[in-house]
């Protein structure tokens, strides 16, 4: 059965999700499933507390669970300032991951979901510098499998159009394409938004280049942190890699396997 690599029980500050309700749904869509807990050393919650949990524990507590159905991961909140990036690179390392998810949830300066101040930049500058900042950050953080949602700010800006389209941002999204393919990182797709046409055909420009530019492999995600929406979307982020050649894969043990979607 085929992989949803990316999925957030109750270890992530933002998800309450049981891990036997995760792996029953799962098994009615005939999926397995990566769990990738939040870990963003750069940011914080509401209230202050940091985004993280704690990796002993979660490995204790699924364990038992751990097997061909389900991997143990984690999604790092990357960042391009050294002290994160060394600290990013020993949680990655120093702890028995089968796949670990890269992410950019904040431009440094602010959070893309609660900081409001980034709506008083026009589209253009807004993207321009997620996109730059984003490819600077991969560069720097190349010991990840693989780079989650790229459309992630596409959920959470106010402009008009909210779209990340390929034609928009030719140079800037190649670049970033680029760092991707050259440190054998995969590119995600991220099934949150891809129900909503105007968002996927979005996607669907950024994979669609990707594959143009030689990229070979992706992960599909759910993003679920609940148990209702796993599988629901699935078939599209698979036709998606379909119809573009590429191989969706996930990772066991920080190791490349390709996905049997029979």
């Amino acid at each position: 059965m085929p992989f949803d690599t990316h999925n957030h029980t109750h270890f992530s500050f933002d998800a309450d999700m049981n891990i036997q309700d995760a792996l029953k749904e799962a098994e009615k869509y005939n999926l397995n499933l990566v769990l990738t807990e939040h870990y963003d050393l750069n940011e914080q919650q509401e209230d202050g507390r940091p985004v993280d949990f704690e990796i002993d524990r979660y490995f204790e507590a699924y364990s038992s669970f751990r097997g061909e159905r389900l991997l143990l991961g984690i999604e790092l909140g990357l960042d391009n300032r050294p002290d994160y990036i060394t600290r990013n690179r020993t949680i990655a390392e120093s702890h028995p991951f089968d796949m670990v998810i890269g992410s950019v949830h904040n431009l440094q300066d602010y959070d893309m979901y609660s900081d409001r101040t980034k709506n008083f930049l026009s589209k253009q500058d807004f993207f321009s510098q997620y996109l730059i900042y984003a490819e600077n950050t991969i560069h720097q953080n190349p010991y990840i499998d693989t780079f989650a949602h790229i459309d992630y700010p596409c959920r959470y800006l106010t402009y008009s159009d909210n779209v990340l389209r390929y034609e928009d941002f030719p140079l800037l999204i190649d670049n970033f394409l680029f760092t991707l393919i050259e440190n054998d990182i995969c590119l995600e797709i991220n099934l949150r938004l891809i129900d909503q046409p105007s968002f996927r055909e979005g996607l669907e420009s950024i994979v669609r280049r990707y594959r143009e530019l030689g990229g070979k492999y992706v992960t599909i995600g759910g993003d679920n942190h609940s148990p209702d929406t796993i599988g629901i979307k699935y078939p599209l982020g698979l036709a998606m890699a379909k119809e573009y050649q590429l191989t969706p894969v996930y990772f066991k043990n920080r190791k490349r396997i390709v996905d049997q979607l029979q």
